[in-house]
């Protein structure tokens, strides 16, 4: 060790000089940073308080055994040829790790085959290597999910299945947001609709495909009226495709897009099939505010539905560290929504619930 080392390691604060600065016991400083509710509010805040006014930095194997966690979570993600340069998942990721650092703590990433990804869980597990797990694009009747819930493991999920009342979700109303996108074009007058879906190997994709549909019902269309298409994940490099696809119908008037991503695919399509945004053709999106989406070109042309990706992210943290520091059951929350209407679409259609943007 140099002296300069040792030197470091001199001034280096430790629990007992932060219990020697409060007159605390060792003991009530530990379970105060650790986030123990045995330890009244005032004196967490106060202990915290100094520890960052003194520069103390914990010594994680220390923390590590007195309270039996890693101070990590883990995200296992399928492989993929495009999965890790999927925008949503970069918006979703970025907003994780944003959130971490409020709580100290570190990710843990991993991926591997869909065959083999229950098997990764598993080894997590059995090593101890994370408190708790971070789940995307649940699958109906997920095998990680099954998996997780007979482990009796903390973990979070972005999306949902049916087994939703059993564990803590993040997730935006699908198949509302989709239901009353399909009720506003009709509503508008529009008899064939062009559904532009996501991959209905996920459920959120699943979900839209049946407001959309049940929208339709409730109106008393038949199944005609609307037209689904469905992109492979990730949703890039569809828009065009599948817009160009069908538009073929000349009857469709409406367009729904499960992302914004492929809307802006799609504008190159409608112009060579001979059509304009707006004029011949009502187009709305999903759009989770992407900050690598420039979606300039669509304002004022289009109508959006509107919940940001990020704050999902900061959102799936703060449900997983909930059950991690033992500080309430899992439970499932909303990221609201808003609605941005182009003035040819009546405003009434949209529910209560969901705000409208001016």
């Amino acid at each position: 060790m140099t002296e300069q080392e040792r030197d470091k390691d001199q001034n280096q604060v430790t629990i007992k000089d932060l219990a020697r600065e409060l007159d605390l016991s060792i003991t009530t400083i530990s379970r105060a940073l650790n986030g123990y509710s045995d330890v009244g509010a005032k004196t967490r805040d106060r202990v915290q308080k100094a520890a960052r006014e003194l520069g103390y930095t914990p010594n994680r194997n220390a923390q590590r055994l007195v309270t039996q966690r890693s101070h990590s979570i883990g995200w296992i993600k399928e492989d993929g040829a495009q999965h890790f340069v999927d925008p949503h998942f970069v918006e979703v990721f970025a907003g994780v790790l944003r959130e971490v650092k409020i709580y100290d703590y570190d990710v843990v990433f991993a991926s591997g085959p869909e065959a083999e990804l229950v098997q990764l869980f598993d080894r997590y597990v059995r090593d101890q290597s994370v408190d708790g797990f971070i789940l995307e694009l649940p699958r109906p009747n997920d095998d990680r999910i099954t998996y997780l819930l007979d482990a009796k493991q903390p973990f979070v999920v972005h999306g949902r299945d049916e087994r939703s009342e059993q564990y803590a979700w993040v997730d935006v109303d699908n198949f509302g947001m989709f239901e009353t996108l399909t009720n506003l074009m009709l509503a508008a007058g529009h008899k064939k609709i062009a559904f532009i879906n996501g991959d209905e190997h996920y459920a959120f994709a699943v979900e839209r495909r049946r407001g959309a549909e049940h929208a339709m019902e409730d109106r008393g269309k038949a199944g005609d009226h609307l037209a689904i298409y469905n992109a492979v994940h990730p949703m890039v490099h569809a828009g065009y495709q599948l817009t160009k696809k069908a538009l073929e119908d000349k009857e469709v008037t409406a367009i729904l897009y499960s992302s914004a991503v492929m809307a802006v695919e799609g504008q190159a399509a409608i112009a060579s099939a001979g059509r304009t945004i707006g004029k011949d053709v009502e187009v709305a999106t999903m759009d989770d505010e992407l900050r690598h989406v420039d979606l300039t070109s669509l304002e004022g042309l289009i109508s959006f539905v509107r919940s940001p990706l990020n704050e999902s992210g900061h959102a799936l943290v703060r449900q997983l560290m909930k059950q991690v520091q033992k500080k309430g059951a899992p439970e499932g929350e909303l990221i609201p929504a808003r609605f941005c209407l182009r003035p040819s679409l009546p405003r009434d259609v949209v529910p209560d619930h969901f705000q409208i943007d001016d």
